[in-house]
């Protein structure tokens, strides 16, 4: 069952809370949802598990930058403020984009691209790696939580079950060189969330367990919310319109063009900032917009800095260097975070319309079980994947110092409760004596 909401945070509450996770949230945009879980839900109650479920069904359901989508859609559900949920989610960005900005335009001022001699770019790569065993904890963390709160019940379980059965056996086919999924591996977290909507509509619908969620606080279920919400949906369409024209036929200078490729990407990308490289790639680099070495450093930086992947834009922007690039780093770091915040402004009031809907909550207890099958696939798949260098361990030949840190991690989350930033700690000085030794 969901876990009692025990208080409601001031606004100063949520402002520290997400300044420290946009310094903290290392590891991508599924770590980052159990940074949340452990912020908003185990530590404060300021949420219930439904409640968070719900709105991460909807993020992975919607194109965008998952995680921050998440951000955003909880600041607002816990604040009842559009403003403050804005305000938080700029506190959970501001420093991935000025890390990301600055070592943009260090870039391009560095003669031949050699950031520090190699030091930095070294000290990163090694971050990166150091970061899987980390993200591989966080997630199991919170996927243990979810599971004594949201998969209780026979029916609930056998739907955890299937879909963490159904996530490993779609990744387990889009690895195979004759099952390669192609653009449909963008959309593999959709599948459990389907499957999890309808079986909760057949199984669970005639059920007085079903899960309810705790009806909205904020402005989303006040039902001042319908203009807004057709006014995003024609501005997150209309923008996308301009952008496939301006892009299809080469319209405009460099910087709108480059604008106009970090909108169509947040707006065509389902699941977060890892499956956004294909598409940056298309839009970005095919047409020499922005050169594949720059690309290649910049999205390797984005994986080992906190925040989300989709910051990479701010130092892509910052390619064009001096004021320009300042400035274009930050428009495009607008442009790619835009489309997914739009959604969520029009898909969270329509949410909140049906939350006494009978259909509907059997609907989405049903998502929130197969959520946690999603999570315990994703974390059950990076731990397998460590076993073999070379595909997240790149900087070493041998992974079991990984795999024993990764297995640390969950002890020190689950067993001793201690907070994920004393490993956050512990990764960065590990990443450090790693590239000096």
């Amino acid at each position: 069952m969901s876990e009692n909401v025990n208080s409601s945070p001031t606004s100063s509450d949520l402002i520290r809370t997400y300044g420290r996770l946009g310094l903290t949230s290392f590891g991508g945009p599924v770590a980052h949802i159990g940074y949340y879980r452990d912020a908003f839900i185990a530590k404060t109650g300021w949420m219930d598990d439904d409640a968070f479920a719900e709105r991460l069904a909807l993020c992975q359901a919607l194109p965008g930058p998952t995680s921050s989508q998440m951000a955003f859609a909880c600041a607002w559900k816990m604040s009842g403020s559009l403003g403050m949920a804005f305000l938080c989610l700029s506190l959970f960005l501001i420093p991935s984009v000025v890390i990301l900005l600055a070592l943009g335009l260090f870039f391009v001022a560095s003669a031949g691209g050699r950031l520090g001699g190699g030091f930095l770019q070294s000290f990163m790569a090694h971050l990166a790696d150091w970061m899987t065993p980390l993200v591989v904890a966080v997630i199991s963390y919170a996927a243990i939580g979810m599971f004594k709160s949201l998969s209780f019940g026979l029916t609930r379980r056998w739907i955890t079950v299937l879909s963490f059965v159904m996530i490993l056996a779609l990744m387990g086919v889009d690895r195979l060189p004759e099952g390669d999924l192609g653009p449909l591996r963008t959309v593999i977290n959709i599948v459990p969330i389907l499957f999890g909507a309808l079986m909760g509509l057949v199984f669970l619908r005639s059920k007085d367990s079903a899960a309810t969620p705790a009806l909205p606080s904020d402005a989303n279920a006040r039902g001042e919310g319908r203009p807004m919400v057709w006014l995003c949906i024609l501005a997150f369409f209309a923008l996308l319109a301009v952008s496939l024209v301006i892009i299809l036929f080469e319209l405009g200078p460099f910087p709108v063009q480059l604008l106009a490729g970090f909108y169509e990407a947040g707006s065509l990308v389902f699941g977060g900032g890892h499956v956004v490289l294909p598409l940056l790639n298309d839009v970005l680099v095919e047409p020499d917009l922005v050169p594949e070495s720059a690309f290649r450093t910049g999205y390797g930086f984005a994986q080992a800095i906190p925040g989300p992947v989709f910051a990479v834009a701010a130092f892509l922007g910052g390619q064009v260097g001096g004021l320009s690039g300042l400035v274009l780093g930050i428009l495009g770091t607008i442009a790619i975070f835009l489309p997914g915040v739009l959604l969520v402004m029009a898909v969270m009031p329509l949410s909140a319309s049906y939350a006494r809907n009978r259909a509907y909550k059997a609907a989405l207890a049903g998502v929130n079980a197969a959520v946690v099958g999603l999570l315990g696939a994703t974390a059950f798949s990076l731990f397998f994947l460590l076993w073999t260098p070379g595909i997240l361990i790149q900087q070493a030949d041998d992974t079991t110092a990984y795999i024993a840190a990764a297995l640390l991690g969950l002890f020190f989350l689950w067993v001793l409760r201690l907070p994920p930033l004393i490993l956050i700690a512990m990764t960065l000085v590990a990443a450090l004596l790693t590239t000096l030794l």
